[in-house]
């Protein structure tokens, strides 16, 4: 499979974008789910086939506006009405040749997941990404919704795959980071970017174990 940018080369994410491929070419959904700074955002950006259109529907808003945003995206001019929801629904179920992603689904409307199921059964693929607390709810009030869904957890990135990706860090600058940032990818980059900034203060071509422990010496909140 091609490397996509920005993609740290993790075995089990490389199968798992190809887990997802292959549900949603099906017309199948998915679930991703990982804790905070797992990188789930970041995995749902490497999401790209070829024949199949994204649309990203914000997980804050209501019924209504979650469908008219839908049918927004795929280039309808719609309003967000409750009075046309019910045709929304009909329209987004009857129209081909895209999927659905949901991120921080954790902060979906409870009412929404019955509309959701709708379109699901519709063979439109929906891919969710949240916390485990969605697959928990899920199996509480909604484990119909939960059977029709693969569920794909990510586990933060292993300090040896950080390593091969950032070539102008030290191996044990990056171990460093690694241990501040407690598995969170976010935090991972943001002191990379940190540090690289540093560096480049400093006139140095790369990145060093010294320079990562004076600067998170300096960082009491890493």
């Amino acid at each position: 499979m091609k490397r996509k940018e920005s993609f740290i080369n993790d075995k089990r994410r490389v199968s798992y974008l190809a887990s997802v491929y292959n549900r949603i070419t099906r017309g199948k959904s998915v679930l991703i789910e990982g804790g905070y700074g797992a990188g789930k955002t970041r995995f749902l950006h490497l999401i790209q086939p070829k024949k199949l259109q994204s649309v990203w529907a914000e997980s804050l808003f209501n019924v209504h506006e979650i469908l008219a945003s839908i049918l927004h995206e795929l280039n309808y001019e719609t309003a967000a009405n409750y009075r046309r929801t019910p045709g929304y629904l009909k329209m987004i179920c009857g129209l081909p040749n895209f999927f659905i992603i949901i991120d921080e689904a954790n902060d979906l409307d409870h009412r929404l997941w019955p509309y959701l199921k709708r379109i699901i059964d519709a063979q439109v693929p929906v891919v969710f990404a949240g916390l485990p607390k969605v697959r928990t709810f899920l199996t509480s009030e909604h484990p119909d919704i939960l059977s029709r869904l693969k569920t794909l957890v990510l586990y933060p990135i292993e300090v040896e795959d950080f390593i091969l990706e950032y070539k102008d860090f030290e191996s044990e600058a990056i171990e460093q980071i690694y241990v501040a940032a407690k598995g969170d990818m976010r935090k991972f980059d943001e002191i990379c970017t940190d540090c690289r900034l540093k560096a480049k203060e400093l006139s140095y071509s790369f990145v060093d174990v010294n320079l990562v422990l004076s600067f998170l010496s300096e960082q009491p909140h890493y």
